[in-house]
């Protein structure tokens, strides 16, 4: 009798799992819930709010680490979905100079995705009449990273300044490693450091140009632990070394061509969201900066990023590899950083010399380490010892032609 009763137990538990089911087989098919996500929109969801570990294989690969900034992601997401805005106007109430104002970024960026010829779309980004300051800051922050951004930079007579890049919070408080372009003065510069003291580079000189608005161009910095790299067209224009010190101090070491060389112990965060600024210039009327989504490429870096720097003849864009010296003549390169892990030099030529590491110290430089070269052979140099700066001296014995010259950086 027992048994029987167990039997009858077992056939209603499985008659109610199978309707049950039954039922929410129906209803998810026929009958979906407005809240119901897809399995694609739950794994969107997910890469972008933590961290998965997902093992395949024995192998765990890590999904969620940011999904960046693209023309992509700002379709899918929404002006909103990717940046805050505020700005900054005059007070309105005696006592109050200005406010700040919590805006909707597509109130003042506005773009079609229409293209008046190939890659060049109809877009515009305003700072009205009225206003002091139009911000666009990421919701996201990118623990280090690659930032990258093709534009046309206007001028402006009185114009406001363009702030682009990484910084953590107005005024420079929790770092910046960002360019400004003066769009009343024409001048680009690099700037790296925090509240107290930053290394303000100016990179006109060095790029020689002056007006970035009839044509697009290509604005990129490289941040990785240690270092940032700036780079205009494709060339690198400038280098701030970072860390910490006994003094929130900083300063320009070397400014001539082919980069300029800053030295910042105010550091940055690691993590930094960035900003796309319209600032100061005359507020009774209207300014305009054309850049669309396309052109904007934001996403997480790599702190140990190796850097290969080919070594050119100080204050000139010529590549020592291909150079051809005269007899008793003294090549001196450009410097580099001498701050990272790994700093080695590689150099060949076809002729005998003497190589020379000079190191960079109190404003001066002294010989660090003398290699005698001979012809057809190549020469890795390591150097062990951190300073701030390093080159290289080669004096040539004939006609020599310089076939290496690089330092390689991590």
């Amino acid at each position: 009798m027992k048994w029987i009763i167990v039997v009858l137990i077992l056939i209603t538990v499985l008659m109610g799992v199978t309707g049950y089911y039954t039922y929410s087989v129906y209803n998810y098919l026929f009958n979906p819930s407005t809240t119901q996500q897809s399995p694609e929109k739950t794994l969107y969801t997910a890469t972008n709010t933590t961290s998965l570990n997902v093992s395949s294989g024995g192998v765990v690969y890590v999904i969620g680490s940011g999904k960046g900034i693209r023309y992509s992601t700002i379709l899918g997401d929404g002006l909103p979905g990717v940046f805050y805005c505020w700005v900054r106007v005059p007070g309105e109430r005696p006592g109050v100079a200005e406010e700040f104002k919590l805006c909707k970024p597509e109130d003042f960026w506005r773009f079609s995705n229409e293209e008046k010829s190939y890659t060049d779309f109809i877009t515009t980004y305003v700072k009205p009449k009225g206003y002091i300051t139009v911000s666009l800051r990421s919701r996201e922050a990118f623990r280090f990273g690659v930032f990258e951004l093709r534009t046309k930079l206007p001028r402006y007579s009185n114009g406001p300044m363009l702030w682009f890049g990484f910084e953590a919070e107005d005024l420079f408080m929790g770092g910046v490693i960002h360019f400004m372009w003066h769009t009343g003065q024409g001048r680009l510069y690099a700037f790296a450091g925090d509240i107290v003291s930053r290394a303000e580079m100016d990179i006109t000189p060095i790029t020689g140009v002056f007006d970035y608005s009839s044509d697009y161009h290509v604005f990129k910095i490289v941040y990785r632990e240690g270092l940032a790299l700036w780079y205009v067209d494709g060339s690198l224009r400038a280098i701030a070394i970072l860390g910490s010190g006994d003094t929130r101090d900083s300063g320009v070491v070397y400014n001539a061509k082919p980069y300029a060389i800053g030295f910042v112990r105010d550091l940055p965060a690691a993590q930094l969201p960035i900003l796309l600024d319209i600032d100061g210039g005359d507020i009774n009327r209207d300014y305009e900066w054309s850049i669309h989504p396309w052109g904007l490429r934001v996403f997480e870096g790599d702190p140990k990023t190796p850097i290969v720097l080919d070594l050119y003849e100080e204050n000139t864009d010529t590549k020592l590899r291909g150079l051809v010296t005269k007899s008793g003549s003294r090549i001196v390169s450009a410097p580099f950083p001498g701050t990272l892990d790994i700093t080695e030099v590689t150099f060949a030529t076809n002729g005998d010399g003497k190589l020379y590491i000079e190191a960079y110290a109190s404003g001066k430089w002294y010989t660090y380490k003398t290699i005698d070269i001979k012809g057809g052979n190549i020469y890795n140099i390591k150097i062990e010892d951190k300073n701030l700066l390093y080159r290289i001296v080669f004096e040539s014995q004939g006609n020599v032609s310089i076939q290496e010259a690089r330092v390689y950086l991590k």
